[in-house]
């Protein structure tokens, strides 16, 4: 008997849940049926009250597909927020129906249950449905003497509407409207009719044969002076109605606003503060997605931030010295060259460095191979390739200055050796980085412990002293002479050229022409006519046959094309290029989450509203349908 029985248990299990399978079977395609139909005809009658209310009367013809959901309940959806569900009344085939709630996927909306008037699959049915919201009738901003109104009708889903549908809508007038007064507001949308009903001027719309599965705005303007009272609205509060209703281009200018703001806060950073960011970032993403009027408000100045900025960064190049531990008051620094006190005055670093590589030429370190582009080599006693020390390479070179009776200072040895380490290179195509960033460190130590304001003032003196005492010397002997002293203190002023040039006297620099002083000799090419001749090293000597201007002209075009030689990035003194840094703030946001992340593993254990406006306030009534 038990063997008997086990099997019979089993049996009936087994029965059991073949029948449980083929249920599920059988429900499963019912719970997946989803709403099919289609809206034959739509009539919205809109009745404009003179409280600047309007009172709409829908009439939606529906027919069921044979093979969609039952109609159960339909969404509508509403011209704004502002609704009262007392006021709406709804029937179908007639039948009046009661539960009208507010829509769980329309916003705003509301949903029609229309419990035993549901309409099945291949049947038709018409819903009336009527209701009225407040404050529709706005102040028209085109014209004061005008009230305006726009409105959609409700829309249906794309994935529910089959087919197409004859939309018809008619808007009611007040009392006194002429129907030569009435105005539609879109050309594209003009009036398909306009007539008297009821004393009552009614103009209307028709669609035939469209879909309606998107907004279909139309509007009208009428004298406001049949309206008790319209809805006051400005420019401003039309165009923030109208940016939040366009939910295309708020997502558009959201990301644009998102990638100018990060921008601005990494250049202004100079790329640290990159926890901040995050968090700034967080908060402008909300801003942007609840509070459409920051949004709008906040773009042009932001745009406005990021010129500014910019603009800033621009000026913030020329200042490349490293911090400076000056004192006020603590005097004056005396004793330096012309291109130390040029880097101390922020001049152009292409200029920096053109005095720098002249006053090697003018002492006989540098020997020019080619005027055009200037190209340099390093004169035979002073080269020091070889020797792989730094240290050696100063020394030997410090004791072929003493032999020559000139001083080699020690900024220099760096830019020799980036000239001895690329023979027969111009000089523009040489990489000057790191001997101007040495140099420039060498500057802001010189001025340890004086006052750099002072000091400034003492130089920019200085450079006018000269280029007004070169100025005035008329006699060309005395004046070439004393340009072979001070050219570099004269090239630092901006009117220079006048001084090197006149109609009567073109200044030829001494490592150009033959020039014994102090038992040296400064100049180590002979002049020719053509720029022709040889130097003591067997190159062709150079000249400035082909610079119109001569030294004046040659020096500017020699001047512009420095600028190739140094990165700006390599000598930045903090290394960052933003105004204020905040790598101490990602450091200690580091450190903190560091010592969260120790502490805690030492333990143990449906469719929206959307319409655009043109000209007043926008009413849409938004996407709807079964579901």
């Amino acid at each position: 008997m038990k063997p008997t029985n086990r099997i019979e248990r089993i049996s009936r299990r087994l029965s059991l849940l073949a029948v449980l399978i083929l249920l599920a079977l059988i429900a499963s395609p019912a719970s997946a049926q989803s709403y099919s139909f289609s809206v034959d005809k739509m009539w919205m009658n809109v009745f404009v009250q003179p409280d600047a209310s309007v009172r709409i009367l829908y009439e939606i013809v529906f027919t069921n597909s044979t093979f969609g959901r039952t109609i159960d309940i339909v969404d509508i959806g509403m011209p704004t927020e502002n609704y009262d569900i007392g006021n709406m009344t709804a029937s179908l085939d007639g039948v009046v129906v009661t539960d009208i709630r507010p829509s769980e996927f329309v916003d705003p909306g509301v949903e029609i249950h229309l419990g035993g008037q549901s309409i099945p699959p291949g049947e038709t049915g018409k819903l009336r449905f009527e209701f009225t919201i407040p404050d529709l009738v706005f102040q028209d901003v085109t014209n004061r003497e005008l009230a305006s109104l726009q409105i959609t009708p409700t829309w249906f889903g794309d994935q529910f509407v089959q087919g197409t549908t004859d939309l018809q809508i008619a808007i009611h007038l007040p009392e006194g409207v002429s129907p030569d007064e009435v105005l539609y507001q879109d050309e594209n949308t003009p009036f398909t009719t306009k007539a008297i009903f009821r004393d009552r001027v009614v103009v209307a719309w028709e669609f035939q044969d469209t879909r309606l599965t998107g907004p279909h705005l139309v509007g009208v303007s009428f004298p406001a002076r049949v309206m008790q009272r319209v809805v006051e609205i400005s420019l401003f509060e039309l165009a923030v109605r109208w940016f939040e209703a366009s939910k295309n281009l708020r997502v558009i200018s959201g990301i644009i606003f998102v990638v100018l703001f990060s921008f601005l806060f990494l250049r202004f950073t100079g790329g640290t503060g990159v926890t901040l960011w995050l968090i700034l970032t967080a908060g402008v993403v909300w801003l942007l997605v609840t509070n459409p009027t920051f949004h709008m408000l906040a773009f042009f100045p932001l745009i406005g931030l990021v010129i500014w900025n910019e603009s800033s960064l621009r000026k913030r190049k020329k200042k490349y010295l490293p911090p400076i531990a000056q004192v006020e008051g603590g005097g004056i620094k005396r004793g330096l060259t012309a291109p130390e006190a040029a880097a101390l005055l922020e001049m152009p670093l292409n200029k920096v460095l053109t005095l720098i590589i002249f006053g090697l030429l003018k002492k006989g370190v540098l020997v020019q191979v080619k005027d055009n582009p200037l190209t340099v080599e390093v004169a035979p006693e002073f080269r020091a390739k070889e020797l792989s020390s730094l240290k050696e390479r100063f020394e030997r070179r410090r004791k072929a200055a003493q032999e020559k009776g000139i001083v080699l200072h020690k900024y220099e040895q760096r830019f020799l050796d980036a000239i001895e380490a690329r023979p027969g290179r111009p000089v523009h195509k040489i990489d000057f980085s790191d001997a101007m960033k040495m140099f420039l460190r060498i500057v802001a130590q010189r001025m340890k412990g004086f006052d750099l304001s002072d000091t400034q003032d003492y130089y920019r003196r200085v450079v006018s002293r000269a280029w007004k005492q070169a100025q005035r010397i008329g006699e060309i002997p005395k004046r070439e002479k004393f340009l072979d002293r001070y050219m570099e203190w004269v090239l630092m002023h901006e009117q220079y050229p006048t001084v090197f040039t006149s109609r009567r006297y073109t200044y030829m620099p001494v490592w150009i022409r033959p020039m014994s002083t102090g038992g040296h000799t400064f100049g180590r090419v002979a002049p020719s006519g053509g720029g022709g001749g040889r130097s003591s090293s067997g190159v062709p000597a150079p000249g400035f046959s082909d610079v119109a201007a001569g030294f004046a002209g040659w020096t500017e075009n020699t001047m512009g094309r420095m600028a190739e030689a140094i990165l700006p990035g390599k000598i930045q003194a903090t290394g960052k290029s933003g105004v204020l840094d905040l790598s101490g703030f990602d450091k200690a946001t580091g450190d903190f989450f560091e010592a969260l992340a120790k502490s805690s593993g030492s333990g143990g254990g449906g469719g929206g509203c959307a319409c655009a406006c043109a000209g007043c306030a926008c009413a849409c009534a938004c996407a709807g349908g079964g579901r």
